[in-house]
């Protein structure tokens, strides 16, 4: 098992953070809050799934992949990559020949041509669910939800971390991943933080918006423009912006939440994306996880109000998300903390050989469902052309 953290957004001082094996694990919250006080490098995933134990929710949805609901582990060699040198720490008396040993254990992979992907639900009833979920919000249950749908490949052999690596080179997004945990898989080319811990602020940097790019510099000028000056999707980023604050003020400094950032709009190899930043000074007898946990699931990822919009997601979406839509992080030494929302990506189970990749996006009263659905193969289209 192991975990490769890359891109330019992390907050660690490496061109590429990793690890692998486990000296230490924690599956349960108690023990993960030990594990992260203990001044180590801990690699760990949360599952949207989670919820269920954070709040009063269920899920009944099939389950296409079976992520654990939650992971944390202390690496037994961590893997520290800066400029050309490359470091190999170990917490325990394991020697690089064990490494070496673990490496050489790694199996090959035979790989499938992949078609056509298999898709959950027809267009059709995806215009069906949104609309049924602005029915909600014109009587006022919910005003933003983030709606998601899975496309899925069966019989499947595939090198994940080959993957990963080409991947990669056409999308260098800022949060990406490449995660293995026994047979489950996560290839991730995120582009969007969840939270970053660092002395006692916390951060967090929600994304609602996406245009697509154009060989067209003109065209894309305009997409760019256009996205930027988007009423609906001004409102859809400041709903989420306003629940993150929510989220984020649980265990802050009185006082100390602010956004110093809003609409901004970044631009990625295949998408432009619109953020903001949301910040906080973290009270002086909260441990990060807590605070981590308090805002999970994602906000961005979720809706307004944020347990109601859960809630009927659960009603209208047809599968679990399992990881998709969670995150990776992880905790330093000192005390800092860094964890991505797993977006733009695919998951495996290595043993059902199922390969399923989800795309959602926010669905407001302004949305046009047709508009919605066609932006959901915007951020998973690059996605189908890496696997083909």
């Amino acid at each position: 098992m192991g975990i490769c953290f890359n891109g330019k957004g992390w907050n660690h001082d490496f061109d590429l953070l990793a690890g692998t094996g486990t000296h230490s694990t924690a599956h349960t919250f108690d023990d993960a809050l030990a594990l992260t006080a203990a001044n180590k490098w801990v690699f760990c995933h949360l599952s949207y799934d989670l919820k269920n134990q954070l709040e009063k929710l269920t899920s009944d949805n099939p389950d296409s992949i079976g992520f654990p609901e939650l992971f944390f582990f202390e690496p037994k060699f961590l893997f520290q990559l800066k400029d050309d040198q490359l470091s190999v720490l170990t917490p325990g008396e394991a020697g690089v020949d064990v490494l070496i040993q673990e490496i050489e254990s790694i199996p090959e992979k035979g790989i499938t041509k992949i078609g056509v992907p298999n898709h959950r639900i027809s267009h059709e009833r995806y215009l069906s669910d949104v609309t049924q979920l602005q029915n909600h919000m014109q009587l006022g249950n919910i005003y933003q939800a983030n709606y998601c749908h899975e496309f899925y490949w069966d019989d499947v052999s595939i090198s994940t971390s080959s993957l990963y690596s080409e991947g990669f080179k056409a999308m260098p997004n800022p949060f990406s991943v490449f995660y293995k945990l026994n047979e489950h898989h996560c290839v991730s080319f995120s582009p969007e933080r969840f939270l970053q811990i660092k002395d006692d602020e916390i951060i967090s940097q929600p994304m609602k918006g996406t245009a697509p790019r154009s060989d067209d510099p003109n065209k894309d000028l305009q997409n760019l423009e256009e996205l930027k000056n988007s009423e609906k999707d001004r409102r859809e980023n400041v709903m989420i912006v306003d629940l993150v604050r929510n989220d984020l003020s649980h265990y802050a400094k009185k006082g100390s939440v602010d956004v110093p950032e809003l609409y901004q709009v970044e631009t990625y190899p295949k998408v432009h994306q619109m953020y903001s930043t949301v910040r906080a000074k973290l009270r002086d007898d909260i441990h990060p996880l807590h605070a981590i946990l308090k805002a999970f699931p994602i906000g961005s990822m979720t809706g307004a109000p944020k347990i109601k919009a859960m809630e009927l997601l659960e009603k209208y979406e047809h599968s679990k998300r399992g990881l998709f839509s969670g995150t990776i992080g992880y905790f330093t030494p000192d005390g800092k903390a860094d964890f991505n929302v797993i977006i733009r990506g695919l998951l495996y189970n290595d043993s059902t050989k199922r390969l399923s990749c989800h795309a959602g996006g926010g669905i407001t009263a302004l949305s046009d469902p047709e508009a919605e659905y066609e932006e959901t193969f915007i951020k998973a289209r690059p996605i189908f052309d890496l696997i083909k």
